[in-house]
């Protein structure tokens, strides 16, 4: 509990090993649940706002640490906090890469060396007790020493006292020039060691480097921005060609149809795709449109909804004068969400108004779960 409660300390300190751990944590946590609540946004976004929180005293136990301004744990933190909105939001254009942003601010406080020597416990100093954590390992310590026989109370090995009161001889105190010599060999090294982190930002932030490490940071988060981008274009024509199966020509593979109010019914392939059927004035049956070789019928090569993005169906077909338009299951959600909250939409040329199609999904069991309100 007190290890638990020093992560919200806002006055103690961090030493550089407790800060990097603590900050990829809050990285990795927040990289991996998102993946998991990419459709339910407010999740994500109090997922954030903890991580985020985390982040902050941490930061600002390591300036208190080195002994820097407050202002830095503010910009760290509100990079975090940006770049995770933007990554929530805009996910299928940005990726986790653009998490580098807020990481840069973390590096370079962790260039900062400790100021002053403080007793720390797991990297921790403050006012938040967690000497309790390290009492198991002093009684296991204390207990392990071997204790010596003794007799009449008196340790056979206790040196006696003519032993105690022996001194050494004279010379020994003498003046030994090797001896001082290896003291001024310790003192010299102590001042020759430097600071690792301390070092490299003060050659990155020279004068002479710092304009041309600006630009190169600049080059490796626009250049992975741009690859973000096109990794996560969703390659539709490319891709469903060859992969799509031919549609089913039997209509008894259908489930979960249901009706809706401008007389066109909804219904679940046997691939988990959704399927919009409705009747047709067309005698034959036929293949309208497939996405397979690009040929049919143009009106059907998209279900146009209002104020909505257009989604493709991989193939439609006329089957006992009904029409059958099939559409991935990648795209189930976003139909279902359209139907549910759009007002109209038009395929193959049909119009068709989406009124009450909203409460009609939501008295089906299995409808209503997918649909987020």
């Amino acid at each position: 509990m007190q290890l638990i409660k020093s992560l919200f300390c806002w006055h103690g300190v961090d030493n550089r090993q407790r800060f990097i751990i603590i900050s990829i944590i809050c990285f990795v946590t927040f990289i991996f649940l998102t993946v998991s609540l990419i459709n339910h946004k407010l999740s994500s976004m109090l997922l954030l706002l903890f991580c985020s929180a985390i982040y902050l005293f941490t930061t600002q136990r390591r300036l208190n640490d080195a002994k820097l301004k407050n202002q830095l744990s503010i910009i760290s933190t509100t990079s975090f906090i940006i770049t995770g909105l933007i990554t929530i939001f805009f996910y299928d254009l940005v990726s986790y890469w653009l998490l580098l942003l807020p990481l840069l601010p973390a590096l370079f406080i962790l260039t900062y060396p400790s100021q002053g020597q403080k007793p720390y416990i797991f990297g921790y100093h403050g006012p938040v007790d967690l000497s309790d954590l390290q009492q198991t390992t002093k009684v296991n310590s204390h207990t392990s020493r071997r204790v010596e026989p003794t007799m009449h109370s008196i340790n056979i090995n206790q040196p006696s006292n003519n032993e105690s009161q022996y001194s050494a001889p004279a010379e020994n105190s003498k003046y030994n020039p090797s001896t001082t010599s290896n003291i001024n060999q310790a003192e010299n090294s102590k001042q020759s060691r430097f600071d690792l982190g301390e070092t490299i930002r003060l050659t990155l932030l020279s004068h002479n480097n710092s304009r041309l490490i600006f630009a190169a940071i600049s080059f490796v988060l626009l250049l992975a921005l741009i690859i973000s981008m096109m990794t996560n274009r969703s390659p539709t024509a490319e891709i469903y060609p060859e992969k799509i199966s031919e549609a089913p020509k039997s209509t008894n593979s259908f489930q979960h149809s249901i009706t809706l109010p401008d007389n066109f019914s909804i219904m679940m392939s046997s691939s988990n795709g959704i399927v919009i059927n409705w009747q047709a004035d067309v005698n034959s049956n036929q293949e309208g449109w497939t996405l397979a070789t690009a040929t049919g019928d143009k009106n059907c090569e998209n279900i146009a909804f209002d104020k909505g993005e257009a989604i493709r169906p991989f193939s439609v077909s006329v089957i006992d004068s009904d029409y059958y338009a099939y559409f991935s299951p990648l795209d189930t959600k976003t139909l279902l969400q359209n139907i549910a909250f759009k007002n109209k939409f038009s395929l193959c040329g049909y119009n068709f108004s989406l009124k009450g199609s909203q409460a009609t999904l939501g008295k089906s069991n299995f409808y209503a779960n997918l649909i987020e309100y």
